[in-house]
């Protein structure tokens, strides 16, 4: 089965914008953001959870706060959800789109990155507690009914591309790119 990599993925929000003016008088539309990490591992596989009673599986993903930068923000939302030991690498943004996410919000700005997992035991934080966490292969992706993002299969197969070329091109110095040199990426 061939999935439309864009299924899902373009709909349209129908509440109003929250709008700000510039002090040239121009109205820009106001969006909040969120970070998705799209996580692979030594063997080409991504990790994607489903909490208990979905059908859909989700890659783990959250709010960017005020004053984050998008490396922190999603190494924070990586750590809150499967725990501190988890040792995932930030190698860079995949892509950005927008996302609806719940009816009652203006759509997201989605920022996806791409992570390398390193090692490290995954412990699912409270919000997660319950969900079960599963590494996929490429060759599974027929049978992935994918929420988040919704739809677009075609991400988790540029997240295991982008890290094949990325791994294959030279391995990351590990301390450069961890998590505990934040200023080189701050």
């Amino acid at each position: 089965m061939t999935r439309d990599p864009g299924r899902g993925a373009r709909r349209q929000h129908p509440a109003r914008h929250p709008t700000i003016t510039t002090a040239a008088g121009h109205q820009l539309a106001c969006y909040p953001a969120s970070v998705l990490a799209f996580i692979v591992d030594g063997w080409d596989r991504f990790l994607l959870f489903r909490q208990p009673g979905q059908t859909g599986w989700e890659v783990v993903a959250g709010a960017l706060e005020p004053g984050e930068t998008v490396p922190k923000a999603v190494i924070r939302c990586v750590k809150e959800a499967v725990g501190a030991e988890f040792l995932a690498i930030y190698l860079g943004v995949l892509d950005t789109f927008t996302f609806v996410f719940d009816a009652n919000l203006p759509p997201l700005i989605s920022i996806g990155c791409l992570l390398r997992h390193r090692g490290g035991e995954l412990r699912p934080g409270k919000n997660v507690q319950e969900a079960e966490f599963r590494w996929w292969a490429l060759s599974e992706l027929d049978s992935i009914e994918l929420a988040v993002p919704r739809g677009r299969w075609d991400l988790l197969t540029r997240a295991v591309d982008m890290s094949r070329y990325l791994r294959d091109a030279r391995e990351p110095e590990e301390d450069a790119l961890s998590p505990e040199r934040e200023d080189l990426w701050s």
